[in-house]
Order: structure tokens, then C-alpha cells, then sequence
């Protein structure tokens, strides 16, 4: 049977698959998708897509809580309770799609009435509808979704995730090269939303027989357990919303919509692709860390098992490593990938980025795994509280910069000052506290983590210095050849002997596991 890690660690590399696909899309299929709509039906799909986006907000952070739970129960093989987790979680899954579809309705009926003033295409009012109710369907999945993913089955919903977002791209791009307008992208997502829900459900059935949704499973006290564990969750989406989306609130106040779109455009978009990144890659270990806390604390001390204590260790490792990469990328390709991209002119923002991504690559690292442990065991209030302080302060320095005349480059450090003080300082020693672990290995563990990936970086520098240029096959070219120099060096001096034996191990183990699928 393959250990429960290995399955975590496939649904990861399937999900940054995934992601990787859809970055693809969207970088590329956009400038067809505004060309082939024209600027007003263009406008109208962004208004339906961004229409869902803040939908997103009634998940109430119960995505991640309905996952964490189950891994719990599944891990003591509490079965009856892993029913009245997952029935209770899919049932308030379904009042949220039932919320949505309301929403939708009412949607459908304001274009209807004052649509006609400012849409001439006519089309708004069906594509929020069409899209409301993809979210709506969504979020059942999503609950489905939760309850494979808390029974450690991530290789599974991270391949489907990878197929459907190939689907989505390829059928996106069909309809539009045979003509199809805004309500056509619109059914074609729906039907795949549909679609994806079905394959969820097939799998939950194959991957998780004990499981049995029934209406009879139905429990408040459940309700109360997901709400009180989501409350805190929904705070942590609501402060990283403020912390993404009030920069362009800022500049649109003090600045000009010109610098709205460029800031929007190269540093929200990339920046967003970091976070997701990181997001995908993390999103395992919140089920990983909870399977362990459920195992129990050692008898009669604070601290839970050494299992654990390693576990992070190498996870943070890791994810420092992931996060200094993209980050140097970003900063080393960031130009020449702009000025191919969407042309020169762009290039004014650049400074801002480079704010952004020097602050995300010294704490964006460990800042996801402390956060993911701090899911994992139930203690993630201080995620909360700390994502809310994040937000104000970054309306308020950012509008303080701009005042003092640093431009794009005041709101870029609006947001990087208080979030290094706070996920680099702050939530670290807090997550030290809470779980037991010792603040002076943590931090000398974290900084010869950050000296590793700094110096396995020199020579992929000098390479990217000598010969990028605003190229794409140069750019991919330089960017493959600096990731096999940077793991060659982490590898042999960022773990010890017995963590590279492992490593190898596991990687000729899924080799093995993938020759023999094929033959």
C-alpha cells in the first residue's frame, strides 16, 4: 500500500501541474480572448468571472476546515464521526450554493433592469448567471473535494484537478476559435464544472467506500466544530483579499488608471502567480500535519512527536528553497519576460515587483508551512488576527508612501514592510510557542536555509546575466538550466545524507511505479 506521504506529495506535483497549465492559459489565451471578443464582450466576461470571484468569500473557509477535520477522523479510523463531518460539510456546502444561485438570480435581474445603460452587448445578465451557477457547483465540489483530500487521496484530486484544467484551456480556446461569444465561454465552463463534480464524485465512491453521505448524518454540534475552526480562516481570506486587492484601490485614489492597469497587469498578476505557487505546493501539508497531531502528543510533555518536529524541518527547508527560486526567477527573467510580454513600455513597474518579490522570497517560504502547521493542529487564530493587521496596514502605508512621492514603489512597500515584520517575525515565534518547537533551531535551521539557496544562486545569476534576452525560448532555456544548477547545490548541502537517500529513494520508487503503468 503506498504510504499516505507519497500520495500527499503526488496530488502536490499534479496541483503546481496544473497551476503551471493554467498560467499558460491565461497568459497566452488573454490577448486572444480580448482580440477575439472585442473590448466590450471582454468586459463583460471580466465582470461575470470577477462576479464569482468575490463569491468565493461564502466559502467562509470551509474548504480547508471540512479537509482537516476528516484527516483527523480518518486518522483515529473514526469512521461515524468522518460521516458526520463530511454528510454536515457537504450539506452547508449546499446552502452555499443555494446562497449563490440566489445571488445569481438577483444578478440576472439587475442587468436585466440597468444593463441596457452602460452593456451594449446585451449579454451581462446570462453570463453572471451562467457563472454564479458554475460557482455554485463548484462549492459542491468542493466539499466532495475536501473529503477525498482528508483521506490522504491527493494523488487522485490533483490528477483530475490537472485533466480538467487542460479541459478548461482547450475547451476555451475551441469556442473561440469557432466563433463563440461570452455566453458560449460561459456554458462550455459550466458543463465542465458539472463535469468536474461527477469525476469527484466517482472518486470519492472508488478512493473512500466508508464514507456515506446521508441526511441522517446531519449534526449541529458538527456545524459548530467546522464554523468555529472556519471562523478564523475566513479572517485569514479576508485579510489576504484586502492585502491583493487595496493596492489597486490606492493607486485608482491617489494615482492615475493608467498606473492601475500597468500595476495590475505586471505586479498583481505575477505576485498572484508566486502566492499560488506556494499555495499548491503547500496545500498537502495541512492534511500531512494534522494526521500527525491526530496520532497524539508524546505522554505527559507539551510537544508532539519527533516525527513531527522532522517533518517540519524538512518541509521548511524545502519550501524556502521553492520560494528563493521563484523569487530570483521572478527578478532575474522579470525583465525580459516583460518587454516580450506586453512590450517595454511596462517595464516603469518593474522597481515595485522587485520590492514585492525580494519580501516574498525571505518569508513567503516559511510563512506557508508555519501557516499549514498551524491548520493542521487547530491553533490558527494568530493566522487571522495577523492577515486582518496585514490589510490595514498596507491601506495605511501604502497611501503614507504615495503621500511622500515613492509612487508604485510606496504601494509596493506598503505591503512588503508589514508583511515581513509580520510572517517573518511575528508568526514564526508564535508558531514556535504554540507547537512546541524550539525558536533558536528554528531560526538557525531558517537562516543557513536562506545562506544555502543564496549562494546555490551565484552561478545561475551570472548565467541569466550574460545571456537573457527578451526572448521566450532564451528565457525557458536560461530558466531550466539555473533550476538544474540551483537543485544540484541545495541538494547536496541543504540535507543530510540520510534526507538525500530518501529523496532518492522516493523518486526511484514513483520511476519504478510509472515503468510499470506504462509497459
Amino acid at each position: 500500500m503506498t504510504h499516505p506521504l507519497k500520495r500527499l506529495l503526488q496530488g502536490a506535483g499534479f496541483s503546481v501541474a496544473a497551476l503551471a497549465v493554467g498560467i499558460i492559459f491565461g497568459l497566452f489565451l488573454t490577448p486572444y480572448l480580448v482580440r477575439a471578443l472585442g473590448e466590450a464582450s471582454y468586459g463583460v466576461y471580466t465582470l461575470a468571472s470577477l462576479f464569482a470571484g468575490w463569491c468565493g468569500l461564502l466559502d467562509f473557509g470551509l474548504t480547508t476546515t471540512t479537509s482537516r477535520y476528516v484527516t483527523s477522523f480518518f486518522t483515529r479510523r473514526d469512521f461515524r464521526g468522518l460521516n458526520e463531518i463530511g454528510s454536515t460539510a457537504i450539506i452547508l456546502f449546499g446552502g452555499i450554493s443555494a446562497l449563490v444561485l440566489l445571488l445569481a438570480c438577483c444578478a440576472f435581474g439587475l442587468a436585466a433592469l440597468y444593463g441596457d445603460s452602460f452593456d451594449e452587448t446585451g449579454a451581462l445578465g446570462a453570463a453572471l448567471f451562467l457563472s454564479g451557477a458554475s460557482f455554485a457547483v463548484s462549492k459542491i465540489s468542493d466539499g466532495v473535494l475536501g473529503i477525498v483530500k482528508g483521506c490522504l487521496r491527493q494523488d487522485l484530486t490533483g490528477g483530475a484537478v490537472f485533466i480538467f484544467r487542460v479541459l478548461f484551456g482547450v475547451v476555451n480556446f475551441a469556442v473561440l476559435y469557432f466563433g463563440g461569444r461570452v455566453i458560449a465561454l460561459c456554458v462550455g465552463n459550466f458543463i465542465l464544472t458539472f463535469a468536474q463534480l461527477l469525476a469527484y464524485v466517482v472518486i470519492l465512491r472508488r478512493s473512500s467506500p466508508f464514507f456515506h453521505f446521508s441526511l441522517r448524518s446531519f449534526r449541529r454540534a458538527r456545524v459548530r466544530t467546522l464554523f468555529s475552526y472556519s471562523f478564523f480562516t475566513f479572517l485569514t481570506q479576508a485579510g489576504e483579499i484586502a492585502v491583493n486587492r487595496s493596492d489597486l484601490l490606492v493607486i485608482s485614489a491617489l494615482m492615475t488608471l493608467s498606473d492601475v492597469g500597468r500595476y495590475n497587469l505586471v505586479v498583481v498578476t505575477l505576485v498572484s502567480y508566486f502566492h499560488s505557487f506556494l499555495g499548491e505546493a503547500s496545500s498537502w501539508e495541512t492534511n500531512w500535519f494534522a494526521r500527525l497531531s491526530a496520532s497524539g502528543r508524546e505522554p505527559g510533555v507539551t510537544r508532539y512527536s519527533e516525527e513531527f518536529y522532522r517533518s517540519r524541518s524538512v518541509i521548511l527547508r524545502v519550501s524556502t528553497y521553492f520560494a528563493v527560486f521563484i523569487a530570483f526567477g521572478l527578478l532575474a527573467f522579470g525583465r525580459a519576460f516583460i518587454e516580450r510580454w506586453i512590450g517595454a513600455d511596462y517595464l516603469a513597474t518593474f522597481p515595485a515587483l522587485i520590492v514585492c518579490v525580494v519580501a516574498l522570497g525571505l518569508y513567503r517560504g516559511a510563512s506557508e508551512v508555519n501557516a499549514r502547521t498551524l491548520l493542521g493542529i487547530a491553533r490558527h487564530r494568530i493566522l487571522g488576527y495577523g492577515a486582518i493587521i496585514h490589510g490595514v496596514l498596507n491601506i495605511v502605508l501604502s497611501v503614507l508612501f504615495v503621500k511622500l512621492g515613492l509612487g508604485l514603489v510606496g504601494v509596493a512597500l506598503g505591503a512588503a514592510v508589514p508583511g515581513a515584520a509580520i510572517h517573518l517575525l511575528w508568526i514564526p515565534n508564535a508558531t514556535c510557542r504554540i507547537c512546541g518547537e524550539r525558536r533558536r533551531a528554528y531560526w538557525r535551521a531558517q537562516l543557513t536555509a536562506l545562506s544555502i539557496a543564496a549562494s546555490a544562486l551565484l552561478v545561475p545569476a551570472l548565467c541569466v546575466r550574460l545571456w537573457v534576452a527578451p526572448e521566450y525560448f532564451r528565457i525557458a532555456a536560461l530558466a531550466i538550466l539555473s533550476l538544474g544548477l540551483y537543485v544540484v547545490v541545495v541538494f547536496r548541502f541543504g540535507f543530510d545524507l540520510s534526507e538525500r537517500r530518501r529523496a532518492l529513494e522516493l523518486v526511484r520508487a514513483s520511476f519504478r511505479k510509472f515503468s510499470r503503468r506504462v509497459k
